[in-house]
């Protein structure tokens, strides 16, 4: 049957459910391209010199999910925090992440070839499959993320099989047992006031 001989009704329901469907966040590949485009450009600008570590440090904060990433890297012991305690660890760890992770993409993504291999999806998460080419070297790193609001956000990168979110919940969960969840606060209220 001629799905257009069922008329105006039909079409009209189409186009309903068109717009009320959520917009798709394109492909995660020109996502992760993107933002490391934009990471290169200002990387080798010389006008950027002085702003530069700022401007890394923008995009590190618009496209990574920062509450995601504090929840995953405690583990169950974020369920057992009291509501001040989840936000002083959020907004710590999103500062001393950021701080991080600026500092090792200046010093390390340059004038390096990314090589875009393969992207997996499966409902909202996705993989990006990337190796990072070098003089003497060539460095698989791989991106993960989700969608939320309709956009983009990682919560993970694994550098030459090294998960940055894993290494955090090694940390964490070394710290927390032998010492305390309170001890860990306070270590990573001291690293912030020393990145300020």
């Amino acid at each position: 049957m001629n799905l257009l001989s069922r008329g105006r009704p039909f079409l009209l329901a189409l186009l309903f459910l068109a717009l009320a469907l959520p917009a798709t966040a394109g492909p995660p590949t020109d996502y992760v391209r993107g933002i490391l485009e934009e990471v290169i450009r200002i990387q080798n600008d010389p006008a950027m010199e002085k702003t530069r570590p700022e401007a890394i440090r923008r995009i590190i904060q618009k496209n990574f999910d920062f509450p995601r990433m504090a929840q995953d890297s405690l583990g169950p012991v974020y369920a057992r925090l009291s509501p001040g305690q989840r936000q002083e660890f959020e907004r710590l760890f999103a500062a001393l992440f950021q701080d991080s992770y600026t500092r090792l993409v200046l010093n390390f993504l340059k004038r390096e070839t990314v090589t875009y291999h393969r992207e997996t999806q499966e409902g909202p998460r996705a993989k990006v499959y990337t190796t990072l080419v070098r003089t003497n070297e060539t460095i698989p790193v791989d991106y993960l993320m989700h969608t939320r609001s309709n956009n983009y956000l990682l919560y993970d990168v694994i550098v030459d099989g090294v998960s940055i979110l894993e290494n955090y919940k090694r940390q964490f969960a070394q710290v927390i047992s032998t010492k305390s969840f309170d001890f860990l606060l306070e270590r990573m209220r001291t690293q912030y006031k020393a990145i300020r």
